[in-house]
């Protein structure tokens, strides 16, 4: 009877390391399934993004953004990911095939990569469909260049002719005299330096009581004065501005926005930085 009773024992043990093996095994081999935030399952699906690294990167830059309070402060953010027109189009906050979503229109011939865009003629460039006007004078524009160069010329904004310009050079050179970059404006005023690092973020940005131009988070110019109330009414275009010279720097993600602080912009910064970053670019 005793040896029955042993031999049931080790039958049940034998039986329960054999589940628990089977167990740890499925576990292995079917892991559970990558869960995104809302807004970036709704990218994926316009966009059609379907690499892996491509879709964490953009879904830890919703999720950073949203934690740190700075999601709501954009009207429209261009992550420039996939390497064609037709994944790098979208508004990530808002994916809809419509003008009045902030989608890309694509002008000329652009230049795309895994790494970005390059509009390199003064026929190449991307219609945000967002005016001046609609943004109002606390606001922002920023321009992710991965070209260093000395190339004198708008790399975002409305125009270098309908005052008050409002359009970003990321290198200007007064001495060009056939070319007016060096008076970058944004909402009256030139918070412009000329930089000869021409790679990084690069943002104006507006606030109650000042005009600040940054380049990787830091303050590089500012006006200490508040913005004018004036408007171009046209739409902002990344890659030049109207009748102005191109800086032909390739664009690996463009936004247009609220102003931010100081500390936003930092902050700002940081997460994009990290999202380059996961791509390798």
């Amino acid at each position: 009877m005793k040896t029955n009773l042993k031999l049931l024992l080790v039958m049940c043990l034998v039986a329960a390391f054999s589940s628990c093996q089977k167990d740890h095994s499925n576990n292995t081999t079917n892991p559970p399934a990558t869960t995104y935030d809302t807004a970036s399952n709704s990218f994926f699906t316009a966009s059609g993004i379907t690499d892996t690294t491509q879709k964490r990167a953009i879904d830890d830059l919703v999720t950073s953004l949203k934690q740190d309070s700075l999601w709501n402060k954009f009207y429209a953010i261009y992550p420039m990911v996939g390497g064609s027109a037709t994944t790098t189009k979208w508004n990530l906050l808002d994916p809809r095939d419509d003008d009045g979503a902030y989608r890309l229109t694509f002008y000329g011939q652009p230049v795309f990569a895994a790494t970005g865009i390059l509009f390199p003629t003064s026929a190449d460039y991307a219609d945000s469909h967002l005016t001046d006007s609609v943004i109002g004078i606390h606001s922002s524009i920023s321009y992710y260049s991965r070209t260093q160069n000395a190339i004198s010329g708008y790399d975002m904004g409305c125009s270098d002719v309908n005052y008050p310009y409002n359009e970003l050079s990321i290198y200007s050179d007064a001495a060009d005299t056939s070319n007016a970059a060096d008076n970058t404006e944004w909402f009256g005023y030139n918070p412009n330096l000329s930089t000869p690092n021409t790679t990084g973020l690069f943002m104006l940005s507006s606030t109650d009581s000042n005009v600040v131009r940054y380049r990787n988070g830091e303050i590089s110019g500012q006006s200490g004065k508040a913005p004018r109330q004036a408007f171009t009414n046209l739409t902002i275009w990344i890659g030049g501005s109207r009748q102005g010279h191109k800086g032909q720097k390739e664009c690996a993600l463009a936004t247009i926005g609220k102003g931010l602080t100081n500390a936003e912009a930092a902050t700002f910064y940081t997460i994009v930085q990290t999202f380059e970053t996961k791509l390798n670019r």
